[in-house]
């Protein structure tokens, strides 16, 4: 940015709402598969190799926080189970 006179004035923009981010639940299965340290978020169940966690239909979900967003594993098993936990801004997992 030049520091001239004829500096032309630069605006800031304002702060942007966040939109919803779509989850691509074979895409963070694989790379949260490939660290080897991913369990359900209710059961503490670890999470199988990639493509065993895809196929048995494991979920991923975006938990938006205050000041954060996490992302959790959910096995298959807690699913059947899930209308009874609470879990906001559930993924729209397609599942496999």
């Amino acid at each position: 940015m030049p520091i001239d006179g004829d500096a032309s004035e630069v605006s800031l923009s304002a702060v942007k709402t966040p939109g919803r981010i779509v989850l691509d639940v074979r895409d963070a299965l694989h790379a949260i598969c490939s660290t080897g340290k991913g369990r359900c978020w209710y059961c503490d169940r670890r999470l199988p190799r990639a493509q065993e966690a895809v196929r048995s239909g494991w979920d991923v979900q975006r938990v938006e926080g205050e000041r954060v967003a996490t992302i959790i594993l959910i096995c298959p098993r807690c699913q059947l189970k899930s209308e009874d936990m609470k879990v906001p801004e559930r993924s729209l997992a397609a599942r496999m």
